[in-house]
């Protein structure tokens, strides 16, 4: 990965948090489920196709980055507390997210759409409960948290079979253009 592309990712990595930390303080539409929950699932398909272009360290690296540059900004468009648990699902969600994705890519390289999808349902899942029963346990009823964290992960799961075919187009087919150019190119010479 190019220092470029490595930056440039970091950054819409961390834009990506910021916006879903800010939003997540907004029910939709006076419901259990919130605005962030819309944007956030943008995160895990970026590291996604960032997983299936590059190395596992350099995904690691980008990852560490985003979480960098996304802490300071959250705490001041989040309450603190919402800062807080963002960071905390993050960095347990957002590395599980790699190594899934990594260890599906490794035992099933064909199966495109299980690393993807696999590695994200299991992660959003760790993030959801993670984010959810620290941001709001204490103010909240328990009753009431537990329904905004599934509300939540039904439409990160949602959301996530839609970018499925994102995932495919940025990371497979692009991937295949790029190995098909290229041959063209060599076979030309």
């Amino acid at each position: 990965m190019n220092t470029q592309t490595f930056i440039l990712s970091a950054l819409w990595f961390a834009l990506i948090i910021v916006l879903a930390n800010f939003s997540v303080q907004y029910p939709i539409f006076g419901t259990h489920l919130t605005y962030g929950a819309l944007c956030y699932p943008l995160s895990f398909l970026l590291m996604n196709i960032l997983s299936e272009k590059y190395s596992k360290d350099q995904v690691l690296r980008t990852l560490r980055l985003g979480l960098v540059l996304a802490f300071i900004p959250s705490i001041f468009a989040a309450e603190f507390r919402i800062a807080c648990a963002s960071v905390c699902a993050f960095c347990c969600s957002q590395i599980l997210d790699v190594y899934v994705f990594f260890y599906l890519k490794q035992r099933f390289p064909k199966i495109w759409y299980l690393r993807n999808n696999g590695a994200t349902m299991v992660s959003q899942l760790v993030d959801t409960m993670i984010f959810f029963h620290i941001a709001f346990l204490f103010t909240k009823p328990y009753e009431e948290v537990i329904l905004m964290a599934l509300s939540d992960y039904a439409i990160k799961i949602i959301l996530t079979l839609c970018n499925t075919p994102l995932f495919w187009n940025f990371a497979i087919r692009g991937k295949n253009l790029y190995k098909t150019t290229f041959a063209n190119k060599k076979d030309s010479v």
